[in-house]
């Protein structure tokens, strides 16, 4: 199958504050990925007025009926063959130009609809917070496209997944992930380190009480458990070894968009012996954190660092094989996290965390190292001036 060929024409061009037309790519394969993109273009929207942006879902911009069935087996894999999952992730860990979707007849169907999308956009310059559009950016590129384009890697460990020699630059959230692209043989000088962006509602502690009265909950010791915005984990099995912990606490869980979670839940709500509090997907989320006092989840990234800057402990439950077993090996060697852990371990996790207050604030304390505060303006800075490079 032939690839349209971007137009000559169709290179950084005068625009509005001189910095052309940019965009924004994501792929909806967990929410943190989105989260990240948006923090972004909100604070190069509010630094930019006149040159917006806005974040695209690349694979479903590109081919929106597919996209449902490839998001669905993604997700069926990792609740039905993690270990399959798990295989193909480590497999291509070693495969230095192998990107997610990027070969074979899908990866060709989405980079022809992708390319012809972008062509008609006239793009000048894109930044991804997914892999799969990495691919997709680093296809159009090969076929004439005179625009540049990063990635902001959206994990806590740079995997061959997110590798693309012809990237004009990329961010990363931490200091050792430069390390890694700087092996991979990236040039160092094009690696910015910026923390992960969050969205301004996280850009500072929230007081107990003040989360406390805007959702209408009473002071309780709270213990919150949650599997990212798409509600995965065995969050159930979460709930059952917390509840035979003899220390008096709230569980709140947050099911996120995952209605078959939520229904299941709410089905047996009186069925705890501690008193149970279920959530779906919250706009709020930053005082829900506020008001809890340790959280239970699996390591996502977006996750993780929207807790640590609500200054919220953490019990890491075993993780989704692939990406999230990297996030808990980093974590675990910051000793920011407990974990991963199941069972009487869990329990056991979070009773210290509940019951210790100086163990709480040698956490809090290490929580530090994962926040950058005004991480979302300084990837909007490297994106006006990565162009003029």
């Amino acid at each position: 199958m032939t690839m349209p060929a971007a137009p000559a024409g169709c290179g950084l061009r005068e625009g509005v504050e001189g910095l052309g037309r940019g965009i924004l790519l994501t792929d909806d394969f967990g929410s943190g990925h989105t989260l990240a993109a948006v923090a972004v273009a909100e604070a190069w929207n509010r630094r930019h007025p006149d040159a917006r942006v806005e974040v695209v879902r690349s694979l479903e911009r590109s081919h929106p009926m597919l996209t449902h069935m490839v998001i669905g087996t993604y997700l069926m894999l990792l609740r039905r063959w993690p270990s399959a999952y798990r295989w193909m992730y480590q497999a291509t860990e070693g495969q230095p130009r192998l990107h997610v979707g990027a070969s074979g007849l899908l990866g060709v169907i989405y980079a022809r609809s992708f390319m012809m999308w972008m062509t008609r956009q006239n793009v000048d310059w894109a930044m991804t917070t997914h892999p799969f559009s990495l691919a997709l950016l680093e296809r159009f590129r090969q076929s004439g496209w005179r625009g540049k384009f990063g990635t902001l890697v959206t994990d806590f460990h740079v995997h061959r997944f997110w590798w693309s020699p012809e990237a004009d630059w990329y961010c990363v959230p931490f200091p050792w992930m430069r390390d890694e692209l700087i092996d991979l043989g990236y040039p160092r000088e094009r690696v910015h380190v910026t923390g992960f962006p969050l969205r301004p509602a996280f850009s500072h502690a929230i007081p107990k009480a003040q989360a406390l009265a805007r959702l209408g909950w009473e002071d309780v010791p709270r213990v919150l458990c949650m599997g990212g915005g798409l509600g995965l984990g065995n969050v159930r099995q979460w709930l059952d070894w917390l509840d035979e912990s003899p220390a008096d606490f709230e569980m709140v869980v947050v099911a996120g968009r995952n209605r078959r979670l939520y229904k299941e839940l709410a089905q047996r709500a009186a069925g705890w012996r501690h008193a149970l509090r279920i959530l779906g997907y919250r706009d709020d989320i930053q005082d829900v954190f506020a008001a809890s006092d340790v959280l239970v989840t699996k390591p996502g990234t977006a996750t993780v660092v929207e807790a640590a800057a609500m200054g919220l402990p953490m019990v890491c439950a075993v993780p989704l094989p692939g990406h999230e077993e990297d996030n808990a090996r980093a974590l675990a060697k910051l000793e920011v996290i407990s974990g991963p852990t199941k069972g009487v371990e869990m329990r056991q996790a979070v009773e210290r965390l509940l019951l210790d207050e100086e163990v709480r604030r040698r956490v809090k304390d290490r929580l530090r190292k994962l926040v950058q505060q005004g991480a979302a303006d300084l990837v909007a800075d490297v994106l006006g001036s990565e162009q003029w490079k």
